[in-house]
């Protein structure tokens, strides 16, 4: 979750939280991006948050220029690779790069935060600021528990029912393929992957299950607005939910979705 629109919080445990998520996601993907970058290539990544990814990437691909934008500047302002830059801007509303100057767009983690609309204006900004033949990433969790318990799917369902009320899907993320293709992108793909969440997943499962627990801490005023009950009545939920991911076996399905610019319009 890396826009602050998410719930309008980014001190600085969550900004170390995001750290520690990007590593969390590598772990559980062993990589961190899909499509190719050409040497000497740029990449932009939407709502960069602290950076992580972006610094990860510019430290292992020296050659390539990175570029960040958030609207929160919580990114690294005085230490970070030569190759990097970082902007504060809104790429909702649009960047401050010229059309067709990128040849891939990354963005991870930004479902809570987006509407229906949010999205297409996302995929629209991508595909203006992609050179013909540039990549458009988004890398994505549902947050929909597989094999889930009764107490998880409680809590799952008042996140979703607190999502509404700003209007964000969350279930969007099994249909960003088709969004691409109605934005003009080619050649699109979607992986899934099967992430376990609990001890019997091993040191990746325990990862995840921290990572989960972390962003549950943090909406917790939420979700006990959303389900008109005390704060202290949702922990307990929620801990109840740490016997449950062993017991049944949970996991979550994170799908990275990737496209292409046309070469040419006629493409």
């Amino acid at each position: 979750m890396q826009l602050t629109t998410c719930f309008s919080l980014f001190d600085s445990a969550h900004s170390c939280r995001l750290h520690t998520q990007h590593y969390i996601f590598k772990a559980a993907l062993e990589k961190n991006i899909h499509v190719p970058i050409p040497p000497n290539g740029r990449v932009m990544e939407f709502g960069c948050g602290p950076a992580t990814w972006t610094m990860d990437m510019a430290t292992e691909m020296s050659t390539i220029n990175f570029v960040g934008v958030d609207i929160s500047a919580v990114y690294p302002t005085a230490i970070f690779p030569r190759n990097c830059n970082f902007y504060n801007e809104d790429f909702l509303k649009g960047v401050s790069q010229p059309d067709g100057t990128f040849d891939v767009v990354f963005q991870r983690n930004v479902t809570c935060g987006l509407t229906f609309e949010n999205w297409q204006q996302a995929m629209k900004e991508a595909f203006r600021i992609l050179k013909p033949g540039g990549y458009y990433e988004c890398v994505e969790s549902d947050i929909t528990i597989q094999n889930a318990g009764p107490q998880t799917n409680i809590v799952f369902e008042h996140l979703r029912l607190s999502m509404a009320t700003r209007s964000v899907d969350p279930s969007i993320v099994r249909s960003l393929d088709r969004l691409m293709v109605a934005a003009g992108f080619t050649d699109v793909h979607v992986k899934e992957y099967c992430v376990p969440v609990g001890d019997w997943g091993g040191k990746v499962g325990q990862l995840w299950q921290m990572n989960m627990f972390a962003i549950l801490e943090t909406v917790r005023p939420h979700l006990a607005k959303a389900a008109s009950c005390s704060e202290s009545v949702v922990q307990e939920v929620v801990q109840a939910m740490y016997k449950e991911t062993k017991e049944y076996r949970s996991h979550q399905v994170v799908y990275a979705v990737y496209g292409r610019k046309p070469l040419s319009p006629a493409q």
